[in-house]
């Protein structure tokens, strides 16, 4: 393609758009909506990290790391299945 552009100047333009062409810039995909207990999980995890940061914006004690991470998903859950199920 470079050789083609040297030889033909005036086709330069048309020829660096063909090379910037790639078959991977097709349409992109819808996104799938999130399913109604998706968007409740993620208002209750929201709620629930919230209410264990402090103002300095680091978790509470015993709320932090990997096991506070655990103890909010795993609270986060519960609450949504509660929710889900009235």
């Amino acid at each position: 393609m470079a050789l083609l552009a040297a030889m033909n100047p005036e086709m330069a333009p048309v020829l660096s758009l063909l090379m910037n062409m790639d078959e991977s810039q097709e349409a992109p995909k819808p996104k799938r909506k999130p399913s109604a207990y998706n968007r409740a999980y993620s208002r209750n995890y929201k709620a629930i990290k919230a209410k264990h940061t402090l103002k300095n914006g680091k978790m509470a004690k015993g709320w932090s790391g990997k096991k506070g991470h655990m103890r909010i998903l795993e609270l986060a859950h519960k609450q949504t299945r509660k929710e889900m199920n009235k």
